[in-house]
């Protein structure tokens, strides 16, 4: 591809005259200087902790021979140096054009909010299929599309991946993609070149705010604003607190739903359900037009919520009520309130649950259900957001009967270090604890303890299927090893009853 054509709409200053590299032909672009060959462009990118400038000359070495910069540096002379304010900003666009601005041949519903992106992402992309619109998901789980999932290191892709992606999924047939929108994602401009169809808000509450994230709450809310005016079509939970701020920094018209405030899409006369397998909530939803029942396998009022924002995507897209309906019903996401049908008398649920936040709207939701004990076995993160420990410990504490405290991602930090940050906030607090480092250990200590009635919740790692362990990914998988526990417990009771 000519260079002149993957630069297009980018500013930029050269070390050298247009009319001599305006032709130069381009075979891809990188941003990493190990994937550089000849005729690749590297685009040095400014982060946090790492300076793409310093790996420039790699990229040289490699064969790169156009570089995007913000800086000036030494390279040997044939070396066509483009230099551009920002390099993000210019990543974003040169990999739109790259690969032929494919967001612009998808619908494209970008999910935003602290809350729920992942499910409400993972629910239209199962409505919508079984609609018949081939629909891809793009987020914290991966990228999946026509049965093939590839795993994707941040929750919202660069943008040379995401549009990389965008054009596999067309070449698939896929005509619509569901895409977590993370703040994070948008602060470092990898979808300002993205052609959102419509932008879904969930809920708003402080979190990824500190050094290297946001560096305050307005900051951090200005950022998950900012979808709402790169949309045609906006749906916003009008019962969050910060909504009104999302709706008026919007330049797209909006449509809402919630529960408590009067909304085009609101649920009613809410029930709840348990079996072994599913913790579920059956409810009206009333719309100008109309009014129809709906359940879904999940629980509490945040699923509600969840599926009022599908249920908004689907009657914007014209997609038939009993379709959605009868999806939403069997819709389900790997560890987002997993439960695992592995005992008969308790019930063991995996959750995402990471922060004060969502735990603590993980354990009040299943406190409506009628329960023995409320057990939690969690963790925190290791070398990084010390102030989560404190929040889960304080939630934990206060919300449980019982905790087991373990380890998370310990990565390099000693996992007892984290416990003993989290274990401050049981002081005073009726709310017994066990400490046990040892995830899987802890793990089969929970699967022993567990008592007629009781509830369960193994959180923080979801639907993670690996350990970060002193900088390695070790495989790990809490569904597997909770199977194994309840098994050997069923056969010691059995081997009891018969002896």
């Amino acid at each position: 591809m000519r260079l002149l054509d993957i630069m297009n709409e980018v500013e930029f200053n050269s070390n050298k005259p247009w009319d001599e590299i305006q032709n130069t032909e381009i075979k891809d672009i990188a941003y990493n200087s190990s994937k550089c060959e000849d005729g690749y462009i590297f685009v040095a990118i400014k982060g946090e902790t790492v300076d793409g400038h310093k790996y420039a000359q790699n990229a040289y070495e490699r064969g790169a021979r156009v570089f995007i910069l913000q800086n000036d540096l030494e390279l040997d002379e044939d070396a066509i140096k483009l230099f551009v304010n920002d390099s993000r900003i210019a990543l974003s666009k040169m990999s739109a054009n790259y690969f032929g601005n494919p967001s612009k041949e998808l619908k494209v519903i970008g999910v935003t909010g602290t809350k729920g992106k992942t499910t409400i992402t993972n629910y239209i992309s199962s409505v919508l299929n079984k609609a018949g619109l081939n629909t891809g998901v793009i987020g914290t789980n991966g990228t999946f599309y026509n049965g093939k999932k590839e795993k994707t290191l941040n929750t919202t892709p660069e943008s040379y991946e995401l549009h990389r992606i965008f054009r596999n999924m067309i070449d698939g047939g896929v005509k619509c993609v569901s895409m977590e929108v993370s703040s994070g994602g948008i602060m470092m401009e990898r979808v300002k070149d993205v052609d959102f169809d419509t932008a879904i808000f969930s809920n708003l509450s402080p979190d990824h705010i500190g050094p290297k994230e946001h560096p305050t709450f307005e900051h951090y809310l200005g950022c998950k604003a900012k979808l709402f005016t790169l949309a045609k079509h906006g749906i916003i939970n009008i019962d969050d607190k910060y909504a009104d701020q999302i709706i008026e920094r919007a330049t797209c018209d909006i449509e809402t739903f919630g529960i408590d405030n009067k909304a085009d899409l609101n649920a009613q006369n809410i029930e709840y359900s348990r079996a072994i397998d599913s913790l579920g909530v059956s409810f009206d939803v009333k719309t100008i037009d109309e009014t129809f029942n709906a359940y879904i396998c999940a629980p509490g009022t945040f699923s509600i919520y969840n599926a009022l924002a599908v249920m908004s995507v689907c009657k914007y897209l014209k997609i038939e009520k009993n379709i959605m309906i009868e999806a939403l019903k069997s819709a389900k996401v790997k560890g987002r309130v997993e439960v695992l049908p592995v005992l008969d008398y308790a019930t063991i649920i995996i959750d995402y649950a990471h922060n004060g936040v969502s735990l603590e709207s993980i354990l009040q939701t299943l406190k409506q259900y009628d329960h023995n004990r409320l057990i939690c076995l969690f963790g925190s993160v290791g070398g990084r957001t010390e102030l989560r420990r404190k929040e889960l410990g304080d939630v934990a504490s206060r919300e449980c009967d019982l905790c087991i405290l373990t380890s998370d991602n310990p990565d390099f930090e000693d996992p007892m270090n984290v416990i003993k940050d989290i274990a401050d906030s049981f002081k005073g607090s009726d709310c017994e604890y066990i400490v046990e480092p040892d995830r899987k250990v802890a793990i089969e200590k929970a699967i022993e303890l567990a008592q007629e009635g009781d509830m369960i919740v193994f959180a923080g790692k979801g639907h993670e299927e690996s350990q970060l362990i002193k900088g390695e990914w070790i495989p790990f998988s809490e569904t597997e090893i909770a199977k194994e526990a309840a098994r050997n417990i069923i056969e010691k009771k059995m081997e009891k009853q018969l002896s």
